[in-house]
């Protein structure tokens, strides 16, 4: 929410402070500020209102003889003071769509380049939940023969998602017995949720006639592995390096820390589960996150849907992160991956 006690005069230090510190990382003070926006005022006069918003918890002053820096509460009212984002850049615009056409219909390498072009474009870490598959509805499965004893299992969903499974059968099959137990699958699965289908295959399957039993039986047994969309498997990470190389994280127990959240994706997970709000972009600073481990970092993320289901991607970094690039970087993302999935 947009902090009504501050001024014009201290809006405006504040915000400067704000930009002049997400691109020095060094500490501001009051002469640097007037020589570099050529502020109207005098060095005395800015010192004197960073004062005042120190007083008030919007920057704080590491050392003694060192400039300010912003606090989350500073963050935040930078944050909510942008008010006209500028669009994201028409390179950075194309590099999103030119990326995303490259890879297939596969959801899964879709979502794994977006993570990856989140990251290429923010210089930190970018993130893609898949959506909740839980909650998608079996459209239907067709067998493709690869080789004599492989095939692929192709699994649509209703919203138009598409997932493939390689397996391999003992005994051999026709091109018509694929198709033929294709067809019973569809026929006695289509319309259930995912979940449901996980639950309920084996009876559904049982005492179907005049099919290739020994495929029938592949896919009931395979059935936890086709269906198995488990959170642990639904997060997309791009460029760790990027993260890491923040002067934020010189601490080196620091830095182990969340090294260690990043590969178990436990944290992550917890940090974007239900954190989207309705809101076009959901922003969390700092000790905004309940993650302690988490309280030095920033995260921008947004909803994109497939149909009725809906998925989280983003950007997480330092407080120290450029918002006004990475806002409608997110924004975009997620409106184009939207576009992308749903045909």
């Amino acid at each position: 929410m947009f902090d009504k006690a501050l001024n014009e005069r201290e809006s405006k230090i504040l915000n400067l402070i704000v930009e002049s510190y997400v691109q020095t990382a060094t500490p501001v003070g009051s002469r640097y500020l007037c020589k570099k926006y050529g502020l109207n005022l005098s060095p005395a006069t800015v010192r004197n209102v960073m004062n005042d918003l120190e007083e008030m918890g919007f920057i704080t002053q590491p050392h003694v003889s060192s400039g300010r820096v912003p606090t989350d509460r500073g963050y935040r009212f930078y944050v909510d003071s942008l008010t006209s984002l500028k669009s994201l850049a028409r390179r950075e615009r194309r590099m999103i769509v030119e990326n995303l056409r490259k890879v297939s219909i596969d959801v899964t390498k879709i979502l794994d380049v977006s993570s990856q072009v989140l990251a290429n474009i923010s210089s930190q870490l970018g993130v893609v939940l898949e959506p909740s598959f839980r909650d998608g509805v079996f459209q239907r499965m067709e067998l493709v023969a690869v080789s004599e004893n492989k095939l692929l299992a192709v699994i649509s969903i209703k919203s138009g998602l598409v997932k493939t499974f390689m397996m391999e059968l003992d005994s051999g099959f026709s091109v018509d017995q694929l198709h033929d137990v294709s067809w019973v699958i569809t026929e006695r699965l289509s319309g259930l949720s995912l979940q449901e289908v996980k639950e309920t295959i084996d009876v559904r399957l049982r005492n179907v006639a005049d099919v290739n039993e020994n495929l029938i039986r592949l896919i009931i047994d395979s059935s936890s592995h086709l269906f198995d969309f488990e959170r642990e498997k639904e997060l997309h990470l791009g460029g760790a390096r990027y993260i890491m190389s923040n002067p934020e994280f010189s601490n080196r127990e620091y830095a182990a820390r969340i090294l260690e959240l990043i590969e178990s994706k436990e944290g992550l997970l917890h940090l974007l589960d239900d954190r989207a709000g309705p809101e076009p972009v959901s922003i969390r600073i700092g000790s905004e996150n309940r993650e302690e481990v988490f309280r030095d970092c920033s995260v921008v993320v947004t909803r994109y849907h497939v149909g009725n289901i809906a998925g989280t991607l983003g950007v997480v970094g330092p407080t120290r992160m450029q918002y006004a690039k990475i806002i409608p970087l997110v924004e975009y993302m997620g409106k184009t991956l939207t576009q992308m999935l749903c045909g």
